[in-house]
Formats: C-alpha cells, structure tokens, sequence
C-alpha cells in the first residue's frame, strides 16, 4: 500500500507533536526551533530523494 503525500506528511506532524516537550526557558525554545528545522530538512531531503515533494 503507497501513502498519499499528504497522508505522509499528516502522520509526521502528528508524531513531530506527540513526541514533543514544550521547552522551559527562551533558550530551550530556540534550540528546540532549530533541532526541529534540521529535522524537517532532513525528511524532506530524504522524502525528495525517493521521489515524494513536500512543500
């Protein structure tokens, strides 16, 4: 069974936030931000190489 793009990317998000703690203090929140953007580049670039685009 092949997922839809948007059913891909639905179920990221959904596990992205189950699996995230709210940070504490600005500093948590704005390494946290970052992590969260290296992860995101890392799915897409990984997705685009098997050929899935996500905006």
């Amino acid at each position: 069974m092949k997922l839809s793009k948007k059913e891909i990317e639905e179920a990221y998000l959904a596990r992205l936030e189950s699996e995230t703690r709210q940070p504490e203090t600005e500093e948590q929140r704005k390494l946290a931000k970052e992590r969260r953007a290296k992860v995101d580049a890392m799915v897409k670039e990984n997705l685009r190489k098997k050929g899935i685009e996500i905006n």
